[in-house]
């Protein structure tokens, strides 16, 4: 049966003009989980711009008595640009590794254009969570500390009362929360002739030459959030006894999402997915350990290297209450 793709990133990138998910089927993706699973979205202008509403306040609506007025608000939607970021993948390669494969050069590029491609996507998930990697892509942590203070972004932040460490991510992902943008409709380009191949002059780190295949390779990716309450922070898992991830945690966590945008992707790395199954182990009546949790209240867990066990602290003293307004 072939692998449904549906409003995911595989189904959307296509590598010049041959859809990625034939020529790399499970491939390009294995080292990001977390972009595997959340739902993708073609920028907006077809280019590399992506405009969307961001739902911030609901319209307001009460009683009222005969002859007597009630003053609704208006619901807010906030207009906001994303413009795509390059992800570069492109690489060289010694001719003469290549030229001596077993099965061929041909077949030598399309390895290594699948081992790019992987970490190029493994490089986009760390993007999300770390906004400083790059520096040129606004990440998620960005997004709720400094985000305009009429979303109250501190309110989507739990901490675990610890000093830094790690933290874990709960999710609402769909076409109108939190997606990846894919700029030029998902296309990702490769300049690369069998027949014609480009070499280039490369050196080593003794700064000796030599010459290289060289495959040029770039798309262009953009972050959509579609409302503040589609992400939450759990912070400053700092793995000292009192700062561990616990059910508890998580429940708080979910309990900041609206009942109608409910949460459905828990991103968490294997150490506080550890922390999550010991302490499940330790209320476990049989005494027997617990399983490695692929879920939370019904919400789905996805591991992934691309979060940090060593983050600074999170500051969430600033935290407020979500107002009745708010969406």
């Amino acid at each position: 049966m072939a692998t449904n793709y549906t409003n995911t990133l595989a189904g959307l990138l296509m590598l010049n003009d041959q859809n990625m998910a034939d020529i790399y089927p499970n491939g390009v993706l294995d080292d990001a989980p977390v972009i595997a699973r959340l739902v993708a979205v073609p920028a907006s202008s077809g280019g590399t711009q992506h405009k969307y509403l961001r739902r911030s306040y609901r319209a307001g609506a009460g009683f009222r008595e005969l002859n007597t007025g009630v003053s609704n608000a208006a619901e807010r939607f906030d207009d906001i640009t994303v413009t795509c970021k390059i992800l570069d993948p492109s690489f060289d390669r010694d001719v003469m590794l290549a030229d001596a494969y077993r099965k061929g050069r041909s077949e030598y590029i399309k390895k290594e254009t699948a081992a790019s491609l992987k970490s190029a996507f493994f490089s986009l998930e760390k993007a999300i969570f770390n906004f400083d990697q790059p520096t040129q892509f606004v990440g998620l942590p960005y997004m709720l500390e400094y985000a305009d203070t009429n979303y109250n972004s501190p309110s989507q932040i739990v901490s675990a009362g610890g000093a830094g460490g790690k933290s874990v991510y709960l999710l609402r992902t769909g076409e109108d929360a939190f997606a990846v943008v894919a700029g030029n409709d998902g296309k990702v380009s490769m300049l690369w002739d069998d027949d014609s191949p480009t070499i280039v002059r490369v050196t080593d780190t003794g700064s000796n030459p030599y010459s290289a295949y060289r495959v040029t390779m770039g798309g262009y990716f953009g972050l959509q959030v579609g409302a503040i309450q589609d992400v939450v922070r759990i912070a400053n898992l700092d793995t000292t006894s009192d700062n561990l991830l616990t059910d508890d945690l998580l429940s708080e966590a979910i309990s900041k999402f609206p009942a109608a945008r409910k949460p459905n992707l828990i991103v968490m790395n294997r150490t506080a997915l550890a922390e999550l199954q010991q302490s499940r182990t330790a209320v476990n009546p049989t005494g027997a350990p617990a399983p490695f949790p692929s879920e939370a209240f019904g919400v789905p867990i996805v591991g992934t290297d691309a979060l940090s066990d060593a983050e600074a602290t999170v500051d969430s003293s600033t935290t407020t209450s979500t107002t009745s307004s708010s969406i």
